[in-house]
C-alpha cells in the first residue's frame, strides 16, 4: 500500500520544514515527513529547503554562511535531529541531503548520536555525487535519486534505463517527479529490479491518486493525511 509522506512536515497547515509541521503530521497519523538538510556555517544538520531563508522569513540569509542562530533570529529552522525526535515509531522520514554535500558526516553523526533502529529512514538527493557517495557512509539505508525522469532522459524512459542509472549512482530507488506518463508496467519493473519507487511535486490530488493506482511505494504531499484519507476512499476500500 501507497505511504503518504507530509512533504516538508503537513505544509498547507502549518510553516513547512518547522517543528509545528512535522509534529503536525505526527498528530494527525501521517505515514511519515519527508524534510531538507542543509548545512550550517557552524557545521549543523538544518531543516531547510531554500539555499537562504528569504522566502520563508524575508531575509536574504544563506544557510551556508550563517551559524544556526542567526538563522534563528528570523525563522524558527528546527535541526535534523529535532525533527527525528518528533517522529513517531513505526512511521517513515525521507530525508533530502540539499546541494552537493561535500561529506556526509554531520548527518552520520546525527544518526549515530541518535542510535537504535534506523528502520522507516531514507536519503535522497538530486546531487548524483552526493547519493552516490551515501552509499559508502549508509550502506544499510535506502538511497534514492531525486529526478524528474523526461527531462533527465529526454522522454520519459523505459524502465531498463532507470535500474541502469541507478546502479551506476549506487542507489536503491528513485523519486520522480509524478506524471501521468508513469504506469503499473513501470513500477513494478523497477519493484522487480529490487528498486524502491516514490513520486513528488503531485500537482493535483487526481495525480496523486493515479500514482497511487500504478504502485509507487510512497509519494510527498503537502497535505499527505488528506489525501490518504481520499485514496482510502475511492481506492484502497
Amino acid at each position: 500500500m501507497t505511504r503518504f509522506l507530509s512533504h516538508r512536515g503537513e505544509s498547507d497547515d502549518a510553516p513547512e520544514n518547522t517543528l509545528s509541521a512535522y509534529k503536525l503530521a505526527m498528530e494527525r497519523d501521517s505515514d511519515g515527513i519527508e524534510l531538507d538538510i542543509r548545512l550550517t556555517a557552524d557545521g549543523e544538520a538544518a531543516c531547510v529547503h531554500d539555499e537562504t531563508i528569504e522566502r520563508v522569513s524575508g531575509v536574504r540569509l544563506a544557510v551556508s554562511d550563517a551559524t544556526l542562530a542567526a538563522l534563528r533570529q528570523y525563522h524558527p529552522v528546527p535541526l535534523l535531529s529535532e525533527a527525528l525526535a518528533v517522529l513517531k515509531p513505526g512511521k517513515q522520514m525521507q530525508i533530502e541531503l540539499k546541494g552537493p554535500w561535500p561529506q556526509l558526516q554531520p548527518v552520520k553523526a546525527v544518526l549515530d548520536r541518535r542510535g537504535g533502529d534506523r528502520k522507516g529512514l531514507a536519503l535522497s538527493s538530486f546531487d548524483e555525487e552526493t547519493i552516490r557517495a551515501a552509499a559508502d557512509v549508509f550502506p544499510e539505508l535506502p538511497r534514492l535519486l531525486l529526478t524528474d525522469l523526461t527531462r533527465r532522459f529526454g522522454r520519459f524512459p523505459a524502465p531498463e534505463q532507470v535500474v541502469a542509472c541507478l546502479h551506476s549512482l549506487r542507489c536503491t530507488g528513485i523519486s520522480f517527479l509524478a506524471t501521468a506518463e508513469a504506469d503499473a508496467a513501470f513500477v513494478e519493473a523497477l519493484h522487480r529490479a529490487g528498486m524502491r519507487v516514490v513520486c513528488w511535486g503531485v500537482r493535483s490530488d487526481e495525480l496523486g491518486l493515479a500514482m497511487a493506482r500504478i504502485g509507487v511505494d510512497a509519494m510527498t504531499c503537502n497535505h499527505a493525511v488528506a489525501l490518504r484519507a481520499e485514496y482510502r476512499k475511492r481506492i484502497a476500500g
